[in-house]
């Protein structure tokens, strides 16, 4: 899918091979080598030197490695005789900290796939209400309300760390942070200080190409009746609506929430579908940041919840079963996750009067 669908095909993840290196040999080596090395050092130092990226402007998700890779080395341990191998992705700058992705396989099987926040990453954080580039003068008065005219808080792009070699990739192609420091719409709902966590099903391009507007939450009109397209019931979890209209955001698209209308202001977390085009486009922890402070005191440091499931997903894959927020003390951060990976067979494994 490219926004808008008629355009292409839906996109699929994409593999990128892995290449090899080798050094040089025979006469001469030593001057070669020594040469070598200078230019390599000035190649680093220089890089050693840029600053991280700023946490008030939206990092773009560098590569990833080049290709799949075996996993050895730091984030690889033994576990009931197998391996469990945790590899992180880039990291960005947040409030005095880092935060960046990471995935854990476990004998080559998924078992996570989440965000992880140094713990001084929550010391400093932006209180603007948002980082200025997702805005649209809706009422037309000439100037933006920072509070109402902007959407997505302060957000930073991540990639996702290489596939492990000989495991199974999943569907996600990035992820999105948001922190909101001070919510956002629904009023009475989601405006409390919280974090948002994006894995997206599509590429960023896609979300690139949600235009801002003065319908429903700043999205562009002429998007909104697409970005409310009802995602079909055999792709849709129960309890879910098939459309929002009224969630539909700029930057982002439909957001379709389980949650009563009864319920009231978030004080933990919950799971949101987004939804663009007729089709789910990322899966969303959404917590509190009071809420992923107090792992840090709890006892078990952890909490976990399923993640509802639709009857098929479109794209074969793997998919989680759960989603965890946690404080782990050994690696002194903080982490949202979908967790407990099962595969899935998509639309193939269901009956074809379920499709649209």
């Amino acid at each position: 899918m490219t926004a808008p669908r008629p355009h292409g095909p839906r996109p699929r993840p994409r593999r990128r091979a892995a290449g090899r290196t080798s050094g040089a040999r025979g006469a001469g080596a030593a001057t070669v080598g020594f040469a070598g090395a200078a230019g390599l050092l000035a190649v680093l130092l220089p890089a050693l030197a840029q600053p991280a990226a700023d946490a008030t402007a939206e990092a773009r998700p560098a590569a990833a490695a080049a290709g799949p890779a075996a996993c050895t080395g730091e984030g690889t341990a033994a576990t009931g005789g197998g391996r469990t191998c945790t590899r992180y992705g880039p990291a960005a700058r947040l409030g005095r900290g880092t935060v960046r992705t990471y995935t854990e396989y476990a004998d080559g099987v998924p078992k996570a796939l989440g965000v992880s926040l140094g713990a001084e990453a929550l010391t400093a954080l932006p209180s603007a209400p948002t980082d200025g580039r997702h805005c649209h003068d809706a009422d037309g008065d000439g100037s933006t309300d920072t509070r109402h005219e902007c959407v997505g808080g302060h957000s930073l792009e991540l990639a996702l760390p290489a596939t492990p070699r000989d495991a199974p990739g999943l569907p996600y192609q990035w992820a999105l942070f948001n922190w909101n420091p001070h919510g956002h719409s629904p009023h009475g709902r989601y405006d409390v200080a919280h974090f948002d966590v994006h894995f997206y099903l599509v590429p960023r391009e896609v979300r690139a190409a949600i235009r801002t507007g003065r319908c429903a939450l700043l999205i562009d009109c002429g998007q909104l009746a697409e970005a409310a397209e009802p995602v079909p019931a055999a792709f849709l979890p129960a309890g879910y609506p098939a459309s929002s209209p009224q969630t539909a955001e700029g930057a982002m698209g439909a957001h379709l929430d389980s949650r009563p209308p009864t319920s009231g202001t978030l004080s933990g977390q919950t799971f949101i579908y987004g939804a663009y085009g007729g089709e789910i486009v990322f899966m969303e922890p959404m917590l509190t940041k009071d809420f992923l402070l107090r792992h840090r005191t709890s006892a078990g440091h952890r909490t976990c919840e399923p993640v509802p499931q639709p009857a098929a997903w479109r794209i074969p894959g793997w998919y989680p079963t759960r989603y965890c927020t946690a404080y782990r003390p050994a690696e002194r951060d903080y982490t949202v996750s979908l967790t407990d990976f099962a595969p899935s067979a998509g639309l193939r494994g269901h009956a074809a009067a379920d499709a649209p």
